[in-house]
């Protein structure tokens, strides 16, 4: 096999052969025997394979690898030769769909460039359906980059052909083997959606598979995860990688879904939200080290990391169906940069629950995703840097009366970093709206509210300003906390310090003084502060 581009297509080259395509789309069927992805030998226009044709290229032709493997030993492999190559759509249905970057590609000076405009879809039929993206580089020593850019992905969404078959398939699922020592660097830019699963042709009870060997896929549309009739839908990690989306879906109650590292690994991979601003997306399912079912925690030594790094919300809620004391470990850090990141764990088991929270800017809060019901999010240990917390359903759970509400545990150390200015602390709700206190009982002043609401709790405390005590084992927090979303009064914050559950940071509501007594009332409190403060403590 010999190279055959070795150059970038002009603007001019594109547009020639995208109206061409356009012109002469058609569905190419991919044979029985292993040939180059361009030969015009290795394809044909029919499904059983008796009309040889051209190979697909542009913008409109549709590749399909529909059960290539047939009674052979082994599948056929597509093997890409070119620097850049082009097609439509890429459909795999069957056993058999492999595209491989030939040796050739090798030590070329650009990236491999892979581009499908439309959709790569993993089709449901008779049989397990794979399709493969992988290397072919053999004994050769040189190295390569490879970029992959596809417009959607779809994974088990539906029949092939939109045939009906006497008994459908266990499995659907694509996989980038990019794990080649070879390979500097691989990414998978995809500018739509990717969406796995959610067929609903009766009797279909297929899994919808993705297993991510790349150094990144980066998603800029959603992933959207859905199931087909009792069977699972799971991301894997087979390789230290990204994978960034703009968002994640998963909001079937009953659902089972996983995006984890492959079982055994020793490495650290990342999810990072990008969500754009105004959008909302909420995901039921896990996200873990290493699958969720591992009875041996020692056993596990990969690390599942999540980033929160775009203008608008992602939610969380860690489940398998029904299942409680889930054992799939969380350890990996949870950084908080922007946005707004909400999660509940409580039904991961309770030594699996492992992770650290990092606020880096944006908001961190509980949150169910019933908004009727409460969120518990637990963490080992917190370090705060910037950004805050955020308590959505404070009216919602009436928490002031009930003494229940959405609520953070840190069951270690929660660290404030020198020179981290204040925690926000935002009660406005899901939509944006203040939480309106002219309906709740306040405190005449501040220095005289009775009524407390628990909304975090730490083991210990660090960096954090307990100059001030208020009372036996009650410290004021006001130093460290400030409120945001609230209208028509103040919140004031404490702490209180048990011998059983280390500190628990309350709030209270109090009237807006008035301007004149605002003043007096700053001074008074700060005698009366000052001459309650006994002792610093860390």
């Amino acid at each position: 096999m010999k190279t055959i581009q070795f150059f970038r297509p002009t603007a001019f080259y594109l547009l020639a052969l995208t109206f061409i395509s356009s012109a002469y789309s058609a569905d190419k069927y991919f044979g029985n025997s292993s040939a180059i992805f361009t030969s015009d030998k290795a394809w044909y226009s029919d499904e059983a394979l008796t009309q040889p044709t051209t190979h697909p290229i542009g913008e409109e032709d549709t590749a399909i690898f529909y059960k290539t493997k047939g009674t052979a030993t082994y599948p056929p492999t597509a093997w890409v030769t070119q620097v850049d190559t082009y097609v439509g759509n890429v459909i795999s249905s069957g056993d058999g769909g492999i595209i491989n970057l030939g040796k050739e590609l090798l030590n070329q000076g650009v990236p491999i460039n892979f581009q499908i405009y439309n959709t790569l879809s993993v089709q449901i039929c008779d049989e397990d359906s794979t399709m493969t993206f992988g290397t072919s580089f053999e004994d050769e020593e040189s190295t390569a980059a490879v970029e992959l850019t596809i417009g959607n992905i779809d994974i088990g969404t539906q029949v092939y052909g939109g045939k009906t078959y006497d008994s459908y398939n266990n499995t659907t699922s694509l996989r980038f083997s990019y794990g080649d020592s070879r390979l500097t660097s691989s990414l998978i830019n995809v500018t739509g959606d990717v969406n796995l699963g959610g067929c609903g042709v009766t009797g279909a009870n297929v899994s919808a598979l993705l297993d991510l060997a790349v150094d990144k896929m980066a998603v800029k549309g959603i992933m959207n995860i859905k199931r087909n009739g009792w069977m699972y839908s799971n991301v894997t990690f087979n390789k230290a990688g990204v994978l960034e989306l703009g968002g994640l879906v998963a909001e079937n109650r009953d659902g089972d879904f996983t995006i984890a590292n492959g079982p055994g690994g020793s490495f650290t991979s990342e999810i990072v939200f990008k969500n754009a601003l105004g959008t909302d997306y909420q995901y039921i399912g896990a996200i873990v080290d290493d699958g969720n079912n591992r009875p041996d925690i020692s056993a596990i030594k990969a690390t599942m990391n999540v980033t929160m790094d775009g203008e608008g919300t992602q939610r969380i809620y860690q489940a398998i169906q029904l299942k409680t004391d889930i054992q799939g470990r969380m350890s990996g850090t949870y950084t908080v940069k922007n946005g707004r990141l909400f999660m509940d764990n409580s039904r991961i088991a309770a030594d699996y629950r492992q992770a650290a929270l990092s606020l880096e800017g944006g908001k961190f809060g509980a949150g169910h995703y019933e908004s009727s019901n409460t969120g518990t999010a637990y963490f080992k240990t917190a370090n705060f840097k910037s950004g805050g917390f955020a308590y959505e359903n404070f009216a919602n759970h009436n928490t002031m009366e009930t003494g229940t509400g959405d609520k953070i545990i840190i069951t270690e150390t929660f660290t404030k970093a020198a020179g981290s200015g204040k925690i926000s602390v935002d009660f406005s709700d899901a939509s944006g709206n203040a939480l309106n206190l002219e309906n709740f009982i306040l405190a005449d002043s501040a220095d005289a509210v009775e009524y407390w609401a628990e909304i975090l709790t730490a083991g210990e405390l660090s960096g954090f300003n307990l100059d001030t005590l208020l009372s036996d084992g009650a410290y004021d927090a006001n130093a460290d906390f400030y409120a945001e979303g609230i209208e028509n009064g103040v919140v004031v914050f404490k702490w209180v310090e048990s011998l059983d559950s280390g500190y628990s940071l309350q709030v209270g509501f109090a009237q807006v003084p008035e301007p004149a007594a605002a003043v007096a009332l700053g001074g008074v409190l700060a005698l009366v502060y000052a001459g309650m403060k006994s002792k610093r403590r860390r």
